[in-house]
């Protein structure tokens, strides 16, 4: 019904994929806090629009295809939440543009975090529209980048899902072939495997499709794996105590009693075992885990009780249509390495203190990898576009990391832009760190003419432009203090000049008021003379008149003096009258004069003092002036040291005394640097970190970390010391990978170890036993992990993926109780014979069982190899090597060897007696006591 009505997982798993990294991780949160400080996005993910020119640069027709490429993307709103337009701005293009000039890049915000179904289905549009914009000649486009590598590895999962069933059947197919001889007889566990698979398979495809799992496609490649390892698993058990049994001359119906009642407690245990160990997942802080335990948790209880319910059905089925009627005699071998190991258990352990020391000794070198494009296939889009980026650019070109700087002020001041490049500088001195991108190196360098001594060197060129003219004008200084020299010798005379000025006016008022007494006497005698004449005139009136009448007067000298006589008498009276207006005049002159005179004094004496205040201004000119004279030789020797400083810092690029003039702050190309690098208040920068190696590895995690804290370090004591610092990017966002995987491995150790220890000791009732178990689980993990460390290192090159340490332990911890239990359980039962002789019966009745069923979950493991994503098969691998190393070293040659030193103590508490019962309290087994 699931398979009918439900979508197949792999459609579910498609359209349901969860994030990979919890949203509240603090990379998670620092690109959460930039995208909406700078407000580009609401999401983590980020991808990276490569453009390739080969063998050719760049040209108009490529950056026309870039702008048509930008423009499209801006319109689908839907799927694209911003661009970082760097290539398009001049100021910024360097930064984006490989240096020869064959490739450049776009970073794109997709909708979606990254690793769910929205990104995923986000970038699939990005692809499509830039798939669609028609190319120039020569120009290949890859859309590539973390988020991108990530969809382009679950898609090849979910492609290799079809690939990796197959295989796996196919191997299941072989591995019960060789084990049974009989096709019939392999037929019975694997009908029922398939059917659980499929049951499984829908169960879990029904839940995720009602969003109550998350899943991913390492879940879904892992739980099919699980499912038909395990399942097969339980069918062999089953089959195996059944062949027991029939080899004991029990019949079909007594053997299938047998069977069932000895070992559906051992598949509930082992059950419980495996389920609660990948439920442990669901503890942990990272999605990796929480997608991958539920749904394999819920595939392993259907898979337990399918195993117990379908199980014996199967079993009672095969033996009545005779599918188990022949049964092939078993062999020798086992009753002898039962005998060998209860005789010499020491020799089995020494063997084992031989192998175990060196396969752990490998844990030394031990390294993961967290770059995921190393495992996934090489044909994808992303890691083609990777490969892209390495011909043209640094090797994490790709992998940047963004540390964001958020203050309670505006930064957009020369103050905290000191400030801003410190952290810049700071951080490229980190070892590993290639290049720094910010408002103050918006191509990764130092900005030109950007810098304390190019401010100096710019000071000297404009004293030295302006010298000319500060000669000229001290030279007019010169002319102003020679013009003053004269200038003072002029006012001196002036002030002589005055000073006899003074003394004539004094002079001139004396004699003012003597013409003033004279003419004032003349006056009076003038009117005196006036006033007799005016007598006469009147007693010679009558001649007068005759004189006036007579008219040849002018030709009688005697009449026209007598006439002219007269009327110089009549004059009198005018010269009387002008006397009166000179003593007029000459008095207001004589009232006048006087007060003149201490005016004069007064300008004599200011004078005097203009000549002094004179003499202290040439003092101070010339004072100036052999100043200035002085001071051009020095000014002509200090410019060019400046001028030169300037430039050697200007060319060598040195960024030790950066300073940016406020005015620069207004310039357009400051402008576009501030749209990219701060956000819109001011309140937020952001810088682009490059790393000079791989940025998702071991090393660039750690130099990430150092990062980090350099730039803790540089804004110490200055203006943003209160400043709040985020990570965000490939780099981070694995720096959480390995804190919370690290943190959630011990959780899940611990988790599981309690676990299967419960489980153990219920099912044994041995404490020491159980303690001995756990302790050899440990060490068996170990050492798996060491030797498959060594084989793919060592042997094969290849680093282990970070996700190998965390399933592997969950499910060869699982699945290692699962045999531990089939062993010890059958020993716990073949105790009445005594403790050698039970060991004995154990090894030779359970242990071919144990290691066929560890053969054919090993061999579905080794399937795993069959997927496109190496780590896939990493993992699948890895715990195909510990499942032979559990069974073959640490079963072989410690459990059982060190159960049989122990003796009775392996037991307790229970009371075991070394000695079988007397007969009648013997049970029927199929190996005869020693």
């Amino acid at each position: 019904m699931v398979n009918v009505f439900v979508p197949s997982i792999e459609e579910n798993t498609k359209a349901n994929a969860k994030a990979l990294v919890p949203r509240d991780s603090p990379s998670s949160q620092a690109a959460l806090v930039q995208g909406s400080a700078f407000r580009e996005s609401d999401y983590t993910s980020a991808v990276v629009v490569l453009f390739e020119t080969r063998g050719r640069k760049l040209g108009d027709q490529d950056r026309q295809f870039y702008d048509e490429v930008v423009r499209r993307l801006r319109n689908d709103k839907q799927h694209v939440q911003s661009l970082l337009d760097l290539w398009g701005k001049p100021v910024t293009k360097s930064g984006q543009q490989s240096a020869d000039a064959e490739a450049a890049t776009l970073t794109v915000r997709p909708t979606g975090d990254t690793g769910d179904a929205t990104s995923s289905r986000s970038i699939d549009a990005i692809r499509d529209i830039v798939a669609k914009v028609p190319k120039p000649q020569g120009l290949q486009t890859y859309v590539t980048g973390p988020a991108a590598l990530n969809t382009d590895t679950l898609d090849a999962a979910d492609a290799s899902m079809f690939t990796l069933t197959i295989v796996s059947v196919i191997v299941i197919i072989v591995m019960l072939l060789l084990a049974y001889r009989s096709v019939a007889r392999a037929l019975i566990p694997l009908v029922g495997v398939l059917l659980i698979l499929a049951t499984a398979r829908g169960v879990v495809s029904f839940l995720v499709g009602l969003h109550i799992l998350g899943i991913s496609s390492f879940a879904m490649n892992m739980l099919v794996a699980l499912v038909l390892g395990v399942a097969t698993d339980y069918g062999i058990f089953f089959i195996g105590r059944y062949n027991e049994a029939r080899r004991a001359g029990h019949d079909k119906e007594s053997a299938y009693y047998e069977s069932v009642a000895n070992t559906q407690h051992v598949i509930l245990g082992s059950g419980m075992a495996i389920s609660g160990s990948t439920l442990c997942l669901s503890l942990t802080k990272l999605n990796y885990f929480r997608t991958l335990g539920p749904p394999c948790f819920v595939g392993m209880v259907v898979a337990v009780v399918a195993a117990l319910t379908l199980g014996p059905a199967m079993l009672a089925l095969g033996g009545r249509i005779k599918w188990l009627q022949q049964i092939s005699p078993t062999s020798p071998m086992w009753r002898r390495l039962g005998t060998a190991i209860t005789r010499w258990p020491a020799a089995f352990i020494f063997v084992a203190l031989l192998v175990v020391p060196f396969c752990v000794m490998n844990l030394a070198t031990y390294k993961v990898s967290y770059n995921d494009r190393d495992f996934a296939p090489a044909t994808v889009e992303s890691v083609e576009g990777y490969a892209a980026s390495d011909r043209h650019f640094p090797k994490s070109q790709l992998s940047v990391d963004n540390l964001y700087v958020s203050a309670d002020h505006d930064m957009r001041n020369t103050t905290d832009l000191i400030t801003l490049d410190r952290i810049a500088k700071t951080i490229l001195r980190v070892p590993g760190i290639s290049m720094v991108q910010g408002i103050t190196r918006p191509n990764g360098r130092p900005l030109e003419h950007a810098s304390l001594p190019y401010s100096m060197g710019s000071v000297g060129t404009k004293i030295g432009e302006n010298l000319a003219f500060f000669k000229d004008r001290v030279a007019d200084i010169d002319t102003t203090a020679d013009h003053m020299g004269k200038l003072i010798e002029e006012t001196t005379q002036l002030e002589q000049l005055t000073g006899r000025l003074e003394d004539l006016t004094s002079q001139l008022t004396e004699g003012t008021h003597l013409s003033r007494e004279a003419t004032d006497r003349m006056r009076a005698i003038t009117d005196e003379v006036r006033d007799n004449l005016a007598n006469v005139d009147d007693f010679f009136r009558p001649l007068r008149s005759y004189l006036y009448w007579e008219r040849h007067c002018y030709d009688i000298p005697i009449c026209w003096t007598i006439r002219s006589l007269n009327e110089t008498v009549d004059n009198v009276d005018q010269v009387s009258e002008q006397l009166g207006n000179l003593v007029k005049g000459l008095a207001i002159i004589d009232t006048v004069t006087p007060q003149m005179v201490p005016q004069m004094h007064a300008m004599t004496e200011h004078m005097g003092t203009m000549v002094k205040e004179m003499r202290a201004m040439q003092s101070l000119t010339l004072a100036m002036q052999s100043t200035l004279h002085a001071m051009i030789p020095q000014m002509e020797v200090m410019i060019h040291p400046m001028i030169d400083m300037a430039q050697a810092f200007d060319n060598a690029k040195n960024d030790d005394f950066f300073f940016l003039p406020p005015e620069s702050l207004q310039t357009e190309n400051f402008k576009v640097g501030l749209e990219f690098f701060m956000t819109p208040d001011g309140k937020g920068a952001r810088f682009s970190i490059f790393h000079e190696g791989e940025a998702m590895s071991p090393a660039g995690i750690q130099q990430t970390r150092n990062a980090t804290a350099a730039a803790h370090e540089a804004i110490k004591q200055t203006a943003l010391s209160n400043a709040k610092l985020d990570m965000a990017g490939a780099s981070p966002t694995y720096r959480d990978v390995e804190d919370f995987s690290h943190n959630d491995l011990i959780l899940m150790m611990l988790a599981t170890f309690g676990l299967v220890f419960v489980i153990v000791l219920v099912i044994t009732r041995a404490l020491v036993g159980s303690i001995l178990v756990l302790v050899i689980v440990v060490l068996s993990f170990a050492g798996s992990l060491g030797l498959a460390s060594l084989i793919w290192e060592t042997l094969l090159g290849t680093q282990l993926h970070w996700l190998n340490v965390p399933i592997a332990f969950i499910v060869l911890v699982g699945v290692g109780c699962d045999y531990n239990l089939l062993l010890l359980s059958r020993y716990r039962e073949e105790l009445d014979a005594g403790i050698a002789t039970g060991m004995i019966r154990a090894i030779a009745g359970s242990l071919s069982v144990a290691v066929t069923a560890a053969l054919v979950l090993a061999g579905t493991m080794l399937a795993l190899l069959s997927s496109d994503v190496k780590n896939i098969g990493q993992a699948g691998s890895t715990i195909a090597i510990g499942l032979v190393f559990d069974m073959f070293i640490m079963r072989l040659c410690l459990v059982m060897p060190i159960a049989r030193i122990l003796g009775p103590w392996f037991w307790w508490p229970q009371r075991v007696l070394s000695r079988p019962r007397a007969a009648a309290g013997v049970r029927t087994a199929a190996v005869p006591p020693l």
